[in-house]
This record gives structure tokens, sequence and C-alpha cells, in this order.
């Protein structure tokens, strides 16, 4: 890399370091810090914060009592084809609306079922479906499915963290744009809550409701507030060159991280589990990346040990987590254990120093930089990932296992 460049990014990356700095100050100054949301460790639920939350101000009969309002403030930021036949005054709204049981078995372009996270209704048939994706994967035939209910009346939102496209395997031959449409946290639902905000100017437990939820999308989407937000442009657009190095990066440099840390955590797992088969589960830039731990001719890939959270993305906000794996839900354990999910009947959180560890975690993410530091928390995860098994490979060792395949 030339030195003129080198020395612009570094010029760029103490320039947006500075930023961010007033950024954290400006928030300490007015009492920002102060979140709900982040105290009840709720910041990336997708059920019962967000589809909760956006679901209630969207809501005509909501508690707000601001009746259409917020919903037609809401239709204002999205594409006309999208509500023009919309009637907001027989408006009713459904969270997690079942729409029947999920059949991906049939052709694609036919598929159907499912759930849909935000479910808009008139009284005409019209219907609005929203996909709710804050680190959630999507499933197989997702979209397409959500398309094919209530046919042609029904318009389907695709809402994630930056305006992602869903997956090949979600959408299958449909269109954005076309067949269903793509908004975004960081561009089409803050623009949307600074709007709720102004029109819940005279109502002050409301307005700073919205305002604390508006604070919560900007942290999970690393957004700035306008002025600042403007700065950074403003460095960015004078240094398009330098950036594009840095963005081209980034990713790959994160990746290369969390990755060394699952790979050295693998290795040191063998060296104490010599009985047990470790092997990587999906990419560490996927949701659900995790080890699995099988103790040979006993364990099988659907009842085993996890370790699930490289990714920083997924249940508890991404947290890293030692579990009892069990796919099809054979275990049955009762409540004296610390039940997850069905597929996860048994776990306990991973920590370091007595903090939970997050791969999200921009802190934790640059000591896995210093070799002495990643050998340190290396080992003492490893440790706590050994005491888990030693006390709980009983429950495994007891079932038959043709129940687990």
């Amino acid at each position: 890399m030339e030195r003129n460049t080198k020395e612009k990014i570094i010029n760029v990356l103490d320039n947006t370091r500075k930023i961010i700095q007033h950024n954290e100050e400006l928030a300490y100054a007015k009492g920002e810090l102060f979140n709900i949301y982040n105290i009840l460790n709720l910041k990336t639920d997708e059920v019962r914060t967000h589809s909760a939350f956006l679901g209630e101000l969207l809501n005509p009969d909501g508690t707000h009592l601001m009746k259409d309002a917020f919903l037609k403030a809401f239709f204002k930021i999205l594409p006309t084809e999208v509500y023009n036949d919309f009637n907001c005054d027989s408006a009713t709204l459904k969270i997690e609306h079942y729409i029947d049981v999920v059949d991906n078995l049939k052709d694609i372009g036919c598929r159907s079922g499912g759930r849909i996270d935000i479910y808009l209704s008139d009284a005409a048939g019209n219907s609005i479906s929203i996909e709710n994706k804050i680190d959630a994967g999507d499933q197989l035939g997702q979209i397409e499915r959500y398309c094919n209910y209530n046919k042609p009346k029904n318009k389907v939102l695709y809402l994630s963290k930056y305006g992602d496209e869903p997956s090949e395997e979600s959408i299958g031959n449909l269109i954005a744009g076309e067949d269903y449409h793509i908004i975004a946290y960081n561009n089409e639902i803050l623009n949307w809550l600074e709007d709720c905000q102004a029109i819940a100017s005279d109502q002050p437990i409301l307005r700073e409701s919205i305002k604390q939820y508006k604070i919560l999308i900007q942290q999970i989407t690393n957004t700035l507030g306008n002025k600042l937000e403007n700065e950074l442009n403003d460095v960015i657009i004078k240094n398009l060159e330098e950036a594009a190095h840095i963005a081209n990066n980034y990713n790959k440099l994160i990746n290369k991280l969390k990755k060394r840390f699952r790979d050295q955590l693998a290795a040191n797992l063998k060296s104490k589990l010599k009985d047990y088969k470790i092997t990587d589960k999906r990419n560490v830039d996927q949701r659900s990346a995790a080890l699995m731990l099988r103790k040979e001719n006993l364990h099988k890939e659907r009842l085993c040990f996890g370790i699930e959270g490289f990714s920083g993305i997924g249940h508890k906000d991404g947290v890293l987590f030692i579990g009892i794996y069990d796919k099809n839900e054979v275990l049955n354990l009762d409540k004296d254990f610390n039940k997850l999910t069905g597929c996860w009947p048994h776990f306990t959180e991973l920590t370091f120093d007595e903090k939970k560890i997050y791969l999200s975690d921009f802190k934790f993410l640059q000591s896995l930089n210093d070799e002495k530091k990643l050998n340190e928390i290396v080992e003492k995860v490893s440790s706590q990932v050994a005491t888990f098994i030693e006390a709980n490979k009983v429950l495994l060792q007891g079932i038959n296992s043709s129940s687990a395949n």
C-alpha cells in the first residue's frame, strides 16, 4: 500500500474515532445510556422487543391512543403500491399470525404456511405482512410462503437491519420490488420513528418511549444522529478510495478473528476431551455458528453437546454458551434444568473475567488479536465447557441412540 494511501486511511480512522467519541459524550450528557431494553437484555429479541414494539405503534387500537396516526406515517416511508389499496380506518394487527402448517415440499412457487411476524389487514381483505429480521437467518421458502398467502391482496415487506436481501432459499423465484419489498431499520424505520416522535410531541411518556426505542435501533445498527452522521459522511466523501479499503477489509478481519477463536478453542478441547469428536457447524459469519461435541459411538448429530454463538448473533443476543443440543427434543428434562429452547433443553453461558462473551462486542474482538489474551480466554472457556460436559454427560448416556436419529 502506498505511503500516502496509508496515511489517509489512518486520518479517516482518526476522524471517525473522534466523531464516535463525540456521539458517546452526547449520549452521556443527555442521559441516553439508561435504556430499558439494554437493562432487560432484550435489545435483539425479535418477538418480545421489536415485533411487539413496532406492532403496538402500527396498531390503530394500540395503547398509545393515537389511533392510525403512526400507521399513516409508516405508509409514507413505503412504496405507494404497498398501501394504496389499504384502508386504515378498518385496520387490525396481529403479532405472530399463524397462516397454516409449513409446507416446503411443494414445487418452488407453491410453498405455504408459517407465522407472519407482523400482520396488518383491513375490512376489504387487503393485508400487509412484515417479516422482521434482526439477527435470525431465513427459513426455507419463508418469503415465498408469505407471498402465497392471501393472494393477490397481500403485500410482503422484508425488514432487516441494513436492508439486506433475503436468501435465495427463502424467496425462490420471487423478485424484490415486484413480489415483495425490502425496508431497513437503519433507514426507513429510523426515519419513521423520528416522525412518530414528532406526532407524540405533546405526549411525554409516549414520546420518550419511542425515543428510547429509536436509540436502541441506532445502537444495534451502529447509526449516529443526523448531525454526526453528516460529519462522518463528509469524512468518507473526501476519502472515498481509502474508505473503500477499510470497508473491503472490515468483514474479512472480523471473521478471521472469530474463526481463529473457534479453531483454537476446538484444538484445546480436543486435548481435554480425547474421546469426543469436535466439528464445526456453519461458518462464523452465519447465525448459529457452533462447535458440536459428540462422543464416538454414543452421541448422534441430533443429540450431543454444542457450543453456539461464534457469529455473535442468535440466542440471547448472541451470547456464547455451552449446552445440550437435542434436535428432535427427546430428552424431556424437568424444570430444574436451564432450558433455552426446545432444541437446547439445558445450557450455561460462557464467561471471561466474570463477563458474558459476545463475539459481536468490539472490545472482545480486539482482545482476540492479542495472542496471550486469546490463549487465556480459550483456556478459561475450554475449562468451563469441560466442566459442563462432565456434569451433564449422564443425561445423554441413557438415551437410546435410535431416538436421536
